[in-house]
């Protein structure tokens, strides 16, 4: 008997899911697979208590609690997701500097983890925010809101977010100060720099708006007002020129003759700006030193290792017991070395004569190497100009840019009635067939004339190739490489299909490399970009998922948890951009082999990749995913475990009983959890309401 029990207790050592322990044991237990989940509620219901406490010292205590509980990712129910908010929304008003400090932080990770709950809460989410900023606050807790606010923008969909915007601006109980409306009209202006021109309408409370936005141009007290709002009157009018006109054109004459005032101002000193530009190009040309002269490049360039050592960790892919991604990845590698610029003279016109050549290394651990030139030159002082109006120079283009600058200025003054359908077809405006701000001058266009020397296919492909040349000064000017890939995340939308089929492998290649940047948010933009470009033209990634899936996977290594947060949005992207079955031949070998938390993340893929997976395509493969599943539900990490059975949860969704011939070798306590969360699943899809242990809630909440 004696011998019996020590066995017993070895086993309980060696795996957590004993036969004796309980059936409604919980992946979800904060810590442990142990019967601690009923003690887990309680721990939830006793921290909101100390968060709604009037004691300072409890309300530290449950704020702390609240951070740990969401950092576990264990989600909270719909009922504890309501008091949180109220409990929040009374948080806003706290007086104690140092509690209201931490509720800050607290808020930032409830954001992140229950984005997808919060529509309803949105409004008092950001108008608090933004209030906020107008108040008497130290340095450090202003910064803390306003990353609070950097938050709210990226997790939340754009036109809701306008919408909210105008709202609050037109709200007539709302009395904000200048630093409130200061700190409101910023928020404007990037978030219409991230819209989709579609996503501005001509609405009667946005119209409210923009009239209360140009009536705050002419503000006495404060010039940053005044800054701002003129500011915030130029992003619109980019971001959807004929849609802003026509809401000009039915504003009373006061406010469309200072808008028109300063619109025009605008388009004149960008077209003084753009001529002086042309003209100094052009002195270039005719210069014999001219550094747009081509020259020969260099095959033998010597390589360099690009991805930085404080960079994300990498995997050894040669430590990897999977030769199925080894090969995979050695083809993709050969893919790239074989990658040449088909428009060589256009970059060369970007490199200074007497800079070096070489070539970047973009893994050599993973045996991914390139054998693309380098663009990298010290580019002027200064921020990188927006690239979206760029055109080659020529005298023939400066004309076509004088043209396209008289358009513009015309357009603000059409009718109402005016909208690019109404366009006869022989006339033709630039900024009418564009996209988000990108002039697409042929692609888009096939009626209106045009002149085939004037606008020929390297307009298209030049645009790309300075804000190449801006990021490829890797570690260094960070805020121009910040901005240029502001306006890479525009051109993701463009049509030009030439542009992007010339520079898509040298584009991924420089985000990939610029993963092991040493700024972290440098990092965090990188994979912004990328996540861009899977959703506006996934199918570029077909013959390179191996490569983008893994090194976005690594990224979730980060040591800064915007890298992070970052990486998990982009892999979620990836999921519904690479074909399944292709994910799951990529993914498979990296959960086997991979260290946490890659394992983890690439479950949490591999999850949504099964979600959108038809039955039968499911079942001809489901043999290779359970059994690594099945490895994974052993993991000594609780999370790896707990995404393991949710992994298998969804595959039992799609496919049913019939993944059961598959789990013969699981244990029966762990058969019988796993039937616990399928039937709770299976309820849950019944009554249509999301679980916070569901498989999609988890998913949504990492993201």
């Amino acid at each position: 008997m004696a011998l019996s029990q020590q066995a017993k207790a070895s086993r309980r050592r060696w795996d957590s899911y004993s036969d004796d322990e309980s059936e409604t044991s919980s992946v979800c237990s904060v810590g442990s697979f142990g019967s601690g989940r009923e003690r887990a509620f309680e721990d939830i219901s006793e921290i909101l208590n100390k968060m709604a406490s009037p004691g300072w010292s409890e309300r530290k205590e449950g704020l702390i609690g609240m951070q740990n509980i969401l950092q576990s990712s264990r989600p909270l129910s719909r009922a504890e997701l309501k008091r949180a908010q109220d409990i929040f929304t009374r948080m806003f008003a706290d007086a104690h500097s140092k509690i209201f400090s931490l509720f800050l932080e607290t808020l930032v990770e409830f954001v992140i983890v229950h984005k997808a709950d919060l529509s309803d809460w949105l409004f008092v989410l950001m108008t608090r925010l933004l209030m906020k900023m107008g108040a008497d606050l130290l340095g450090s807790v202003l910064h803390k809101v306003q990353r609070a606010l950097d938050v709210v923008r990226e997790a939340f969909p754009y036109d809701q977010q306008f919408k909210i915007l105008t709202r609050f601006i037109v709200d007539q109980t709302q009395t904000p100060n200048n630093k409130v409306k200061v700190a409101l009209l910023r928020y404007m202006e990037s978030l219409s720099e991230l819209m989709d021109p579609s996503q501005f309408t001509n609405s009667s409370e946005t119209r409210l708006a923009v009239s209360r936005i140009i009536s705050w141009t002419k503000e006495a007290k404060s010039p940053d007002v005044r800054k701002a709002s003129q500011s915030v009157l130029i992003a619109l009018f980019e971001l959807n020129t004929p849609e802003f006109s026509a809401m000009l054109s039915v504003l009373p004459k006061t406010f469309q003759d200072g808008a028109t005032r300063l619109l025009h101002n605008h388009l004149r000193n960008a077209t003084v700006n753009e001529n002086e530009s042309i003209a100094v190009d052009l002195q270039r040309k005719a210069s014999p030193r001219s550094p747009y002269k081509a020259s020969p490049r260099s095959t033998d360039s010597s390589p360099r290792g690009s991805y930085a050592s404080n960079g994300p960790p990498e995997i050894d892919a040669e430590n990897m017991n999977s030769e199925d991604i080894y090969d995979s990845l050695r083809r993709t590698t050969a893919a790239i070395q074989n990658f040449t610029y088909s428009s060589r003279d256009d970059l060369d016109a970007f490199l200074k004569e007497g800079h070096r050549v070489d070539s970047d290394e973009v893994s050599a651990d993973s045996g991914i190497t390139s054998s693309m030139t380098d663009v990298r030159v010290d580019s002027p002082p200064g921020k990188v100009k927006a690239y979206q109006d760029y055109l080659p120079m020529s005298n023939d283009t400066a004309y076509a840019r004088q043209q396209q600058q008289q358009q513009q200025l015309s357009l603000a003054n059409i009718p109402a009635s005016f909208s690019s359908s109404s366009v006869p077809h022989n006339s033709y405006y630039p900024i009418i067939h564009r996209d988000n701000g990108i002039s697409d001058t042929r692609l888009t266009v096939t009626d209106g004339p045009y002149d085939d020397d004037l606008l020929s296919e390297g307009d298209h492909v030049d645009i790309l190739v300075p804000l190449l040349t801006e990021l490829s000064n890797h570690n260094q000017r960070f805020e121009e490489r910040r901005t240029a890939m502001m306006q890479l995340i525009k051109l993701t939308r463009s049509e030009s299909v030439t542009m992007w089929d010339n520079h898509f492998k040298t584009v991924l290649l420089l985000m990939l490399e610029t993963l092991g940047d040493v700024e972290a948010s440098i990092r965090a933009m990188a994979l912004r970009v990328l996540r861009e470009i899977l959703r506006n033209q996934p199918d570029r990634f077909k013959d390179y998922a191996e490569l983008t899936i893994l090194k976005i996977l690594e990224a979730h290594k980060d040591p800064q948890s915007e890298v992070v947060r970052a990486a998990e949005e982009t892999s979620a992207t990836l999921a519904h951009s690479i074909a399944p079955d292709q994910c799951v031949r990529v993914l498979c070998p990296i959960i086997q082999t991979a260290d946490y938390p890659i394992n983890q993340a690439a479950i949490k893929m591999l999850t949504k990749v099964i979600e959108l997976m038809p039955e039968l395509e499911l079942e001809e493969i489901v043999a290779e995913i359970v059994p690594v599943l099945l490895k994974s539900y052993d993991h000594p990490e609780s999370s790896v475990r707990k995404a393991s059975v949710f992994c298998l949860v969804a595959i039992h969704s799609v496919i049913g009983d019939r993944l059961k011939e598959h789990l013969g070798s699981l244990s029966g306590s762990k058969t019988k959890l796993l039937n616990l969360y399928i039937k709770r699943a299976q309820s849950e899809k019944q009554t249509n309401v999301p679980s916070p242990s569901s498989p999609s809630a988890l998913s949504s909440g990492s993201r």
